[in-house]
Parts: structure tokens; sequence; C-alpha cells
């Protein structure tokens, strides 16, 4: 079976290499000159599949996905997901349990989780029954510490208001400067100006394991 190396190509040139050649050209190889045309690969790769430059390049698009990938191993940024649910009728700060049910009024051991590698809060999704009056202007805070601290600080590194003007409705957060590193302790605060009632979370997180 034909070996054939292509690194580069002539203008003009035009070379055949069948099943017993070795084919190999030296330069740089530009294929095609339109996305409408195709490159069909019967071989199998022997060697890495590198890209020239670091974090450009993509691999397939929104609508041309690749459909199924066999890895041994994955090393990306990847997201992870948390939820918590709390009852609460005062218009007060709380922060939420990760390891069950309910809040606190001042951090402590049940509103932390250590993550597990350097990452982002991306966003929190929240949802509350109290309709009559909704919860309306709701801070969403973001708080973590660094490894070796006991409790989350209490001034949060970044705030988002949501206006929860109906009850039984999901909202999002959207954050922007909310990151970290691994072994900090990360935890949520909401301050409703109206009382939950029932109020359930969702925070995605996105954490870059190939630190």
């Amino acid at each position: 079976m034909a070996t054939i190396k292509l690194t580069g190509l002539s203008a003009g040139m035009t070379t055949l290499s069948g099943d017993t050649d070795t084919l190999e050209t030296d330069g740089s190889l530009t294929i095609g000159n339109n996305d409408t045309d195709t490159i069909v690969v019967n071989a199998e790769f022997d060697s890495d599949l590198v890209p020239d430059d670091d974090l450009t390049y993509d691999l397939g698009e929104p609508n041309k996905r690749w459909r199924k990938g066999y890895f041994d191993e994955v090393v990306a940024k990847l997201p992870h997901v948390n939820t918590a649910k709390y009852t609460e009728d005062a218009a007060a700060q709380r922060y939420v349990r990760w390891d069950a049910a309910g809040s606190n009024g001042q951090p402590g051991v049940n509103n932390k989780w250590i993550a597990p590698a350097n990452g982002q809060l991306v966003s929190v999704r929240i949802r509350a029954t109290a309709s009559n009056p909704a919860p309306g202007n709701t801070a969403i805070a973001f708080h973590k510490a660094s490894n070796g601290t006991m409790d989350l600080n209490p001034n949060a590194t970044e705030t988002v208001n949501v206006n929860m003007s109906s009850g039984n409705t999901t909202y999002e957060a959207g954050f922007i400067n909310s990151s970290f590193s691994a072994g900090d302790i990360l935890g949520i605060s909401l301050d409703p100006s109206v009382g939950f009632g029932n109020v359930n979370i969702t925070c995605i997180w996105m954490l870059d394991w190939a630190i």
C-alpha cells in the first residue's frame, strides 16, 4: 500500500502516485479554493493532527457537526451544573446550600463547594413561586475564597440583577467576570426585593480541564 505525505506542491504541478509509491512534497499546501470543494480520505492517519495556531480554528460548525467522536481522553473546557433550592418568605440575602435544600444568612460550611479546576461562572437560572407580589429585582451574587480560607468572602466577586416580574417563570443571569482557580471555594447568594416562597436555581460553570 502506498504511503502519501503531502506538505506542498509547486504551482501547476500534477503528481500521480500509485499503490507502491511514496509521494512527499515540501512547503505549505492549500486544498481547494471554495467551501463547495470536498476532501475524501480513505486512508488512516499515522501521526498527530496538530493545528498551526493555538485557540484559533474550529472542528465543525453549529449546523455542520461531526456525528460521533471516539476518544480515549478529552482535555478541554467542559460545563458543570449545580442545582439548589430553598424556601424563604422574607426579603433578605441568603447563601444557598449545595449539600442539602436550604439557605443561610451568613456563609458557612454548607454554602461552598470546591472548584476542581480553573474556570468561570457562566450563568444562573432562577425560578420562584411567589407571584403576588413577585420577587421583583433580585441580586444574584457570586462569592469565592482562595484555598486555605474557611468560608466564602461575603463581598461578592460579581453581582447581576434580574427583574423577576412573574412567579413560576425562569429568568437567567449571565456572568462575565466570575473566574476562579482550582481549589477555591465557590458559592451563590440571592437577595430579592420580595420573599421568594420556593426558589430553585441552576448554576452553569465552565471548567478548564486543560490546565
